[in-house]
């Protein structure tokens, strides 16, 4: 946007010269006023668009001073043109453009068989376009790295994702060893033992000895039911709250350098949720900042947990639109409903005043896959 504004003061200035030196008409106040209206509202439009002005801007310049006398001014509002086409036009277009703003600054000189001033705007048009050749080059090179790195950094993110996932599965993996063979070893010595234990009480002679066998049967009894029960928690998958969610929020916040607000209503600290539920709200949020970020070029967004009735849990993604979008469910999308179907939940999609609003909401109750 500094590109913009220098390049319309350098505009103005250059326009104040020109006037001074052709003089000031109605025709040449009229048509100013159109080239510059046209040329402040070309940010505001798509690329296309701001092509088609571009071509209608110097067509004005050339009416408002089509003089046989040299105006070296003029040529100066045609050259900040050709450096702002830069950013609207691409490769073989950009030399056109360039092409036919040197027809149309030459064209009064040729039309009075100037060929003094010809060659020397030819000249000119000549080190110019050389220059901006070179400028242009410089920009297409600065893009193709931009889009490298910013390749680079979302594959390093994936990778890091699919590490984290992966160091997960291990973990997973290796308490369900650890509990097979607890299971497989302990549990069953245990139980051989209580099977031990309550023959010696039936054989034990006097009443003395069978509440010391009894005893011993209850302790044996009770470290079969706590080895069970570490058995079931190192096999059940993790559960845990909001705050897991929130900290991997943040930690993607600022890999991706972007502004998120983060609300939560009362009651969600307290919600605990199993690790598939957990899971499902971070790859929706996730997806959902992607998509913001691919689509809508945002980098802010407003993220809100809540419970509802305390029967279900909410979560709203929302981030603003520069106009309404026809709202096309690719696989991203497609993921987060199917992943928010398996836990009982739903997904909806809302555009109201230029703002998108993704939201998900499931049961806390609801079933649960191993």
């Amino acid at each position: 946007m500094v590109n913009f504004w220098v390049s319309l003061a350098f505009l103005l200035v250059s326009w104040i010269f020109s006037v001074a030196v052709e003089g000031l008409s109605n025709q040449i106040l009229f048509m100013s006023g159109l080239f510059f209206a046209l040329y402040f509202v070309t940010p505001l439009l798509k690329k296309r668009s701001s092509q088609i002005i571009y071509l209608i801007l110097p067509l004005l310049l050339g009416g408002m001073f089509f003089s046989e006398n040299l105006n070296v001014f003029v040529w100066l509002m045609y050259l900040a043109l050709a450096l702002q086409s830069t950013q609207f036009f691409k490769e073989t277009s950009f030399y056109f453009y360039l092409f036919y703003l040197y027809v149309l600054m030459s064209l009064p000189y040729f039309m009075n068989q100037q060929w003094m001033y010809v060659s020397y705007l030819s000249l000119l048009a000549l080190i110019t376009g050389t220059l901006l050749y070179f400028l242009h080059q410089a920009i297409h090179t600065r893009q193709t790295l931009e889009q490298q790195y910013e390749t680079l950094t979302n594959e390093f993110r994936t990778l890091k994702r699919q590490i984290i996932s992966g160091e997960k599965a291990i973990r997973q993996e290796e308490r369900n060893q650890i509990a097979r063979e607890i299971h497989d070893s302990v549990g069953h010595q245990l139980t051989a033992l209580l099977m031990q234990i309550e023959a010696a009480r039936i054989q034990a002679p006097d009443e003395g000895l069978k509440d010391k066998f009894s005893h011993l049967k209850q302790l044996a009894k009770q470290s079969l039911n706590e080895t069970r029960e570490a058995v079931k928690t190192l096999r059940s998958e993790e559960t845990g709250g909001i705050q897991a969610i929130i900290q991997l929020i943040r930690k993607m916040e600022a890999e991706s350098q972007l502004r998120l607000t983060i609300t939560m209503q009362s009651g969600v600290l307290g919600v605990v949720l199993s690790n598939q539920q957990s899971v499902t709200i971070y790859r929706a949020i996730q997806e959902a900042l992607t998509n913001m970020m691919r689509h809508s070029q945002s980098r802010q967004a407003t993220i809100e947990f809540r419970r509802v009735a305390d029967r279900d849990f909410r979560f709203e993604i929302s981030h603003p639109l520069k106009e309404k979008v026809r709202i096309i469910e690719g696989f991203g999308l497609t993921n987060m409903r199917e992943r928010l179907a398996e836990i009982d939940g739903r997904m909806s999609i809302v555009q109201d005043n230029e703002i998108l609003t993704i939201i998900g909401q499931f049961p806390l109750e609801g079933k649960q896959h191993d």
